[in-house]
């Protein structure tokens, strides 16, 4: 006898689409649909960051998880079972969990503004596609132990430039220094995975350099869609995907 599950995933795409419309992705993104289909029903919502092997088992069979980043970015050649992701796909397909990834359309939408409004505390701020401008009337030390408090960080790795201002401060969640050369009249700008000549493009450019992390800047997407799917009425589940680095 077939299941009887009890919610269609064609109707929470839907309602996805309605809020952060996949139209609004990259190029090079792959959000939507991952593993599944339509047509298929599921039990319970899971929200978390990242596909990885501790969060598909946790997860109860005929489930839907719901990631920021999406498991599969480019298209695969090979599916070999002890490889990633095909390992990860899988064990989703033993457990008939389906995948649905909300990622650069979610960061235009929702994301950097929740950042700097919510977790920050800016009152005051103007999205623009990827970016969250904001004014500060503090130094850059203040503005750095601002991150540190609000978002529960020991460490910041920072790049201070020969501009005394930090008064214009620009954020985008994730990895957003390929964002440095469009920035004009900015003097701080935060955002994760910095690299050596990113810092040194910025130096020259007279921006100072908050680089926050990939996951500590992104680990707010279960805590930011939970609200809103349990106001239309679907129960969802925070489950946490793991940082893979660590501090020693």
């Amino acid at each position: 006898m077939q299941k009887k599950l009890r919610f269609k995933t064609q109707e929470i795409f839907e309602f996805l689409e309605s809020i952060t419309p996949f139209s609004y992705q990259e190029s090079w993104d792959n959000s939507g649909l991952i593993l599944g289909g339509f047509e298929q029903g599921f039990n319970k919502i899971y929200l978390a960051l990242e596909v990885d092997r501790k969060v598909l088992e946790s997860l109860e069979e005929d489930s839907l998880l719901i990631t920021h980043h999406p498991l599969i970015f480019s298209p695969l050649k090979q599916l070999i079972e002890d490889s990633y992701p095909a390992s990860l796909i899988k064990l989703a397909l033993k457990k008939n969990i389906q995948l649905l990834a909300i990622h650069t359309n979610f960061d235009k939408t929702h994301f950097g503004k929740y950042v700097v409004g919510n977790i920050l505390g800016i009152k005051e701020y103007i999205q623009e596609d990827f970016i969250v401008f904001f004014d500060w009337e503090r130094d850059f030390f203040a503005l750095c132990q601002r991150l540190k408090s609000r978002m529960g960080i020991k460490y910041l790795k920072v790049t201070q430039s020969y501009n005394k201002n930090c008064k214009k401060v620009a954020l985008v969640t994730g990895s957003g220094a390929s964002f440095i050369r469009s920035l004009k009249g900015v003097d701080c700008f935060i955002t994760g995975d910095i690299k050596y000549h990113d810092a040194m493009e910025a130096l020259e450019r007279g921006i100072h350099l908050i680089d926050c992390g990939h996951y500590e800047l992104e680990s707010y997407f279960g805590e930011i869609l939970f609200p809103i799917l349990t106001k239309k009425g679907y129960e969802a589940i925070i489950t946490h995907s793991k940082n893979p680095f660590n501090f020693v």
